[in-house]
């Protein structure tokens, strides 16, 4: 038995999912505020800055308030092979999202994929709930990797790769 101390520490650390979901959701607004305003678009004042930075930040923090605070979690705490589906639907949402190019979507519902997909490979109670985790972790990283590809290219080149810009 721990000590008060002890307990609550472990009462006030976040979950790795928790972890995860909160560097995607942060990364996700700075860099549609920072990009959309800075590099790739010629700067229009604060008029247009706060608002664009406001309704990014929105978008973000809701999208990842239900899919990490709702999705995630509830998938997480759930038994059986729960979580490794989970983690495999929302990798193949998060690759169908990349249709829409610089979305928040996709680094989001590719980091829940995951996020997911590793709390079924840490599990590791029935063989097939550990290979689904680890396709909708390869999924997840796909996504996150492809996102951070047209990232870099808007930021090298000061334009999106493909759509709009």
């Amino acid at each position: 038995m721990g000590t008060v101390a002890e307990t609550t520490n472990r009462q006030k650390r976040l979950s790795r999912e928790a972890k995860i979901g909160v560097v995607a959701v942060g990364t996700v607004i700075a860099t549609r505020i920072l990009l959309g305003s800075f590099v790739v678009n010629e700067w229009e004042g604060w008029g247009v800055f706060l608002p664009n930075a406001i309704g990014a930040a929105i978008e973000g923090l809701v999208l990842g308030g239900l899919v990490f605070g709702l999705l995630v979690r509830i998938a997480a705490r759930s038994r059986g092979v729960r979580p490794a589906v989970t983690a495999l639907v929302v990798g193949i949402l998060a690759i169908l999202s990349l249709a829409i190019p610089y979305s928040a979507p996709q680094v989001i519902l590719g980091a829940a994929a995951v996020a997911l997909g590793l709390v079924a490979v840490k599990r590791g109670d029935e063989g097939r709930g550990a290979a689904l985790g680890t396709a909708g972790i390869s999924l997840g990283l796909l996504v996150v990797a492809t996102w951070t590809a047209f990232m870099g290219f808007a930021i090298a080149t000061g334009d999106w790769p493909v759509g709009g810009g």
